[in-house]
């Protein structure tokens, strides 16, 4: 049995990294591994029906031995048990709710699904990746102590545990108006799963937000700051703001979908509006920007450096943080009309961002193209020494009201990544006025 284990630990390295990174509690891992939720066949839930809690327990962990001892072990496979006895066992939703508290209520649907997947995610990742705790000579045996079983309610205790020693294991379980029995909590000892994912999330949307929570509980390689995916067409996009003095604006922008996909679309004729929205990550553990666009008309003759021509097809902004003035530092990726690639530029005055030319001049307009650029170090080859831990946020301006021209251009999948082998895109500093 060991030896099959070592097997797909060797077929899955990266898996083994991720749990040996994971702030989560192990616990979790080690309990309700060798309890419920690792390779059940799925045909096999309709032989449970109207089974007690100690019935389902100990089928699921029939079902468990009996998956080890088979010769051949796809891990993809595995991993798509691990979810399906996952869902049949947890109400990812009511988890979800007692995880993030006043916070579940003010999400939106699409908000809510993403995070029921993530959480998802988190589980398999953590059942498939890590072998038992107390034992190693295969899975570790589990002993039923004690069980109160009430008409609606269920608590198990068990010893669970092999050669390397034992712990008390408790199973809370709520039955159902179809007559199914959930998993709502499980305690390895003093450890409480619920109360540990609830201080993992209320952290990271306390210092961060719901975009990096997702992305950690994913273990992912990227945050999503931006997809537009959870909008509606024709409007603009939720959880994005303007400044003040844009208030009574007409707002250029709105979501738009092409193939299956949404994406922001913005027609400026003059306005000049900034979309702002507040997103906040770990720079340091997530350092690359990526966003792809697609510009379709220029400003005539824009120039960044001068006020007279500062219109940008195209632009994504960081805003890494404010002075104690409240002054934003900003720098700004600009499709310019007319500046090289690889150029940077700041005109004088409170406030200014700095703009870095990412793309130039009109010979790839109507195209989308995606680039990866390293915001850690655009921060300090513009503004000098290292950014703040956790940017306020990301911004989008397509303007052509210096010019007095157009500006039209599309915005999608807005991210930061962990990896990537990219630089700052600045090659050279241009003086502006």
């Amino acid at each position: 049995m060991q030896m099959i284990w070592l097997k797909l630990r060797r077929k899955d390295d990266r898996l083994r990294r991720l749990l040996s990174k994971c702030r989560l509690s192990k616990f979790i891992c080690f309990t309700i591994l060798s309890l419920i939720l690792t390779g059940v066949r799925i045909q096999a839930f309709e032989t449970i029906d109207n089974k007690g809690p100690q019935e389902i327990i100990e089928f699921h962990n029939k079902n468990l031995r009996d998956l080890y001892n088979q010769n051949e072990l796809d891990r993809t496979a595995i991993k798509q048990q691990v979810l399906r006895s996952l869902i049949a066992l947890f109400d990812f939703n009511r988890l979800s709710a007692q995880f993030l508290q006043n916070n579940w209520a003010k999400m939106s649907s699409f908000e809510k699904e993403q995070f029921v997947e993530a959480l998802k995610t988190s589980f398999v990742h953590e059942i498939y990746s890590h072998n038992t705790k107390y034992s190693s000579e295969g899975l570790s045996s589990l002993t039923l102590k004690n069980q109160i079983t009430k008409e609606k309610s269920a608590k198990l205790e068990y010893s669970f545990g092999g050669n390397k020693g034992k712990i008390k294991l408790t199973i809370s379980m709520l039955k159902y108006r179809d007559a199914s029995w959930k998993i709502t909590n499980v305690k390895a000892g003093k450890r409480d799963l619920r109360q540990r994912y609830y201080s993992f999330c209320k952290k990271l949307l306390d210092d961060y937000s719901l975009a990096y929570l997702i992305a950690e509980l994913k273990d992912s390689d990227y945050v999503v700051l931006e997809d537009f995916e959870g909008n509606s067409i024709g409007q603009l996009p939720k959880d994005w703001t303007w400044r003040d003095k844009d208030r009574n604006k007409h707002k250029p922008y709105k979501i738009k979908e092409e193939n299956g996909n949404k994406y922001l679309a913005a027609e400026d004729t003059g306005e000049s509006v900034i979309l702002v929205k507040e997103t906040r990550w770990n720079i340091k553990k997530y350092p690359y920007i990526s966003f792809r666009w697609r510009a379709k008309e220029l400003p005539e003759g824009g120039d960044e450096r001068f006020g007279p021509t500062n219109d940008s097809g195209a632009a994504i902004y960081i805003t890494y943080n404010k002075t104690l003035l409240r002054i934003p530092k900003s720098v700004k990726f600009v499709w310019s009309t007319t500046l090289p690639v690889g150029s940077a530029t700041k005109r004088s005055g409170i406030g200014r961002p700095w703009n870095v030319v990412v793309e130039s001049g009109p010979e790839n307009l109507g195209e989308w193209r995606t680039y990866v650029l390293n915001a850690y170090e655009a921060y300090q080859k513009t503004f000098g020494g290292n950014p703040p831990d956790r940017p306020l946020g990301i911004g989008i301006l397509s303007d052509a009201n210096s010019s007095h021209s157009k500006a039209y251009a599309d915005y999608d999948d807005i991210r930061a990544l962990r990896h990537a082998d990219a630089d700052s895109g600045i090659k050279n500093i241009l003086k502006g006025e």
